[in-house]
């Protein structure tokens, strides 16, 4: 019923509808009014494109998302492919609001009018993978005689091959001499084509050079699917890449080979410390080692980008393409100015453009004989419109005076949190090395989260742009006070965490029998002594100052009051059940707790450390000493190349250690009046509580499906 109402409702107003619109012109741009009316001709006579238009109808009311009906949020605009062309009947777009943003953005950066192409993007991740396509077929066709060069040259060595083959069957087979000198000339010229296909690889495939653990985690993944070869660089404290090993890996690179184009990531503004690199000084390498046509550099402006003539990171610049040898360039919206949308912007020189796409059979008939130069095709229109928006906003078509004025007070409030932090924690513990990025120390996790804070090991970032006001700066700082204070009321002593030694044997010994038989539950519950528990503590302790993974905690007389235990998944502390008879049930529960993470996988040596056992004396319990011991652990094992820790828990006030780390996972979890052995005897009924077993990335930036390349799968027999 409801159904043919909306029918004969859709009818009466298709009758009442308007003749179709006449076109939308470029001096009315700024009119969003006669914008609405135009599209809503248009969406009134829409038959063609497969669209339903439901929320335009009505059938699906996004009031409640505050959408309101008869607004342009709520109606499909749809830029498809490249912006430079209209579509013939495809119309519900905004394209020329996407032009005159573009045109702004040319001139902000100093570029000649009509010199610039690209379109607005779904952010960082596409405009870079944008900029690497074009780069790559840049690359190509301007290799294109090259390659032609070489297929000649391959098909004639086939030519030649066949020939030599041909002579083979006609030397007698008892001619052995003949026989062995023909065949000879035939692997040499089977060499040469291997060695020709192989050159011919390196004009196809162009090699990535970016900043290691500090470029956008977008470069490698577009490589691997665009089958680019990747050259990671060392970096700077500070983030940037360093120039000295870039050219160190440059030129052992092109060495090898010869023939290979080059692309590199240079950043503008990294996510955690907001580092810049010295274009400048890569394009100077560049020239200096690689011919013009083969190398680019793409410039990810993930954050600063934006706001690169108002920085002046490389001093006066008159045209930011041209002066630092840049020809893609591609900056995250929602990042700066800070749009309420994901959404970013790629350009790139014509010239390189129309290089790169002059052999190209893209243009699509059915939405008009587009040429799709994008990624994703169909793009948002209403996003155009919020960047087209935001920039009118900013007067950019008249000058960038009002920017600045932002960028100023941006940058004014990053200095004075600064200066709090500095006061709350020490110079030497704040660091503050570019325009909008403030790191310190990390703060607890409810902090963390509060304050969305992004986190990084022990350290914690600040971006501050536009929403951070000083008001909320001094709110942030008063509750880390408050932190602070409560941590030191409540912890009474110092102390100094050092790697397990021989020296620190019989302390940690007694500290070890102590805690685990008076104060562990299974322990307690199996009527542990000193004398039955001491032959395991000693045979462990004495494992671990060997192979130097496990911490200590030492107070002021040099006594150990914390202990925390690792070793290598590779070689697995093994019980000597006969001297700890009475830990049986024990470690029964625990391989019982491994088999979901251990069984059936062959490790890798040096990626995965097993941190099994953490003690705290018991008057420094509740302290926050528990925390800082297992992630002392996990940084000397991070030191030692380690990207992930398993850890055994036996209670829930230690479990909550992985709560700090960016990447965990729980892999199995028992409660202790469950576990059953063997014989179905329960030897820990009545406790309370129960052991689990978790994951996590010790490493910054690792995640999880970093961990299939640290074991393979145990061959079935």
């Amino acid at each position: 019923m409801i159904a043919g109402i909306l029918l004969i409702w859709v009818s009466m107003w298709r009758k009442t509808a308007s003749v179709p619109p006449k076109e939308f012109y470029d001096d009315q741009l700024d009119d969003y009014n006669a914008l609405l009316r135009y599209i809503t001709e248009l969406a009134d006579h829409k038959m063609g494109y497969p669209v339903s238009l439901l929320t335009y109808l009505g059938v699906v009311n996004n009031k409640e998302l505050g959408i309101q009906s008869g607004s342009l949020a709520n109606v499909l605009l749809n830029n498809v492919g490249d912006p430079f062309k209209d579509s013939e009947t495809s119309r519900m777009e905004v394209k020329r609001h996407e032009r005159k943003l573009l045109a702004m953005l040319e001139k902000f950066y100093g570029m000649p009018e009509h010199s610039v192409r690209g379109y607005v993007t779904t952010g960082g991740t596409e405009g870079n993978f944008a900029g690497l396509w074009w780069s790559k077929r840049f690359m190509i066709n301007m290799a294109l005689q090259a390659l032609v060069q070489k297929d000649d040259e391959i098909k004639q060595l086939i030519r030649e091959e066949q020939a030599l083959l041909a002579g083979l069957a006609k030397i007698p087979k008892d001619d052995y001499k003949n026989r062995t000198g023909q065949l000879t000339r035939i692997m040499d010229n089977r060499d040469a084509v291997t060695k020709e296909n192989a050159l011919v690889q390196q004009l196809l495939i162009p090699t990535v050079f970016f900043t290691k653990d500090h470029t956008h985690y977008s470069i490698p993944k577009i490589s691997e699917i665009l089958r680019l070869n990747v050259r990671p660089i060392l970096s700077n404290p500070d983030g940037s890449m360093n120039l000295d090993n870039f050219k160190k890996e440059l030129i052992l690179h092109l060495g090898a080979h010869p023939l290979s184009s080059v692309i590199v990531i240079a950043n503008v503004g990294t996510t955690i410390t907001g580092a810049i690199d010295n274009v400048p000084g890569i394009k100077k390498i560049l020239d200096a080692s690689v011919p013009k046509p083969t190398y680019t550099i793409h410039l990810d402006g993930a954050l600063t980008g934006f706001v690169l003539p108002i920085l002046k990171p490389f001093g006066e610049v008159e045209n930011y393409f041209e002066a630092i040898g840049v020809n893609t360039f591609a900056f995250s919206a929602h990042k700066y100015p800070g749009l309420s949308q994901p959404c970013g912007v790629i350009l790139a020189r014509q010239s390189f453009f129309e290089k790169a796409f002059e052999k190209t059979e893209r243009s699509i008939e059915y939405v008009g004989n587009i040429l799709d130069v994008t990624i994703t095709g169909s793009r948002s229109g209403l996003n155009v419109l919020m960047f087209y928006n935001a920039l009118r906003a900013f007067e950019l078509d008249r000058g960038n005076k009002k920017l600045t004025g932002m960028v100023n007070d941006n940058l004014k409030i990053a200095t004075y949190l600064h200066n709090e932090l500095v006061k709350l924690y020490g110079a030497d513990k704040v660091s503050y090395p570019y325009h909008f990025n403030v790191i310190f120390p990390r703060p607890s996790m409810d902090i963390a989260k509060k304050y969305q804070l992004m986190i990084t090991g022990e350290r914690a970032t600040i971006c501050v742009l536009t929403n951070i006001t000083r008001e909320l700066v001094d709110q942030f700082i008063n509750e880390l006070k408050l932190e602070k204070e409560k941590a030191m009321s409540t912890v009474q002593t110092e102390f100094t965490i050092r790697t397990l030694t021989k020296d620190y044997m019989d302390s940690a010994l007694q500290l070890f029998v102590k805690s685990f038989c008076d104060s562990e539950p299974i322990t307690k519950h199996l009527k542990m002594t000193y004398k039955d528990y001491e032959p395991f503590a000693k045979d462990v302790l004495e494992k671990a100052t060997r192979e130097g993974m496990s911490v200590v905690a030492i107070d002021r007389k040099n006594e150990v009051i914390a202990c925390a235990i690792a070793e290598d998944i590779v070689n697995p502390f093994v019980p000597n059940m006969t001297s700890y008879p009475k830990m049986k049930p024990i470690f029964a529960l625990l391989n019982e707790l491994d088999k979901p993470f251990m069984t059936g996988k062959q490790f890798v040596k040096g990626k995965i450390a097993h941190v099994w056992i953490a003690v705290v004396s018991q008057d420094y319990r509740g302290k926050g000493l528990s925390t800082a011991i297992d992630m002392a652990c996990g940084e000397l094992a991070v030191r030692k190349g380690f990207d992930f820790a398993y850890a055994e828990f036996t209670n829930d006030v230690s479990e909550k250690i992985t709560h700090h780390y960016d990447v965990y996972k729980l892999c199995h979890s028992i409660k202790y009046e469950d576990f059953a052995l063997e014989n179905r005897e329960i030897p820990f009924k009545g406790v309370k509580g129960g052991a689990a077993a978790y994951i996590i990335g010790l490493r910054p930036g690792v995640q999880l499906d970093a961990l299939k390349k640290c074991y393979q799968a145990s061959r079935v027999h």
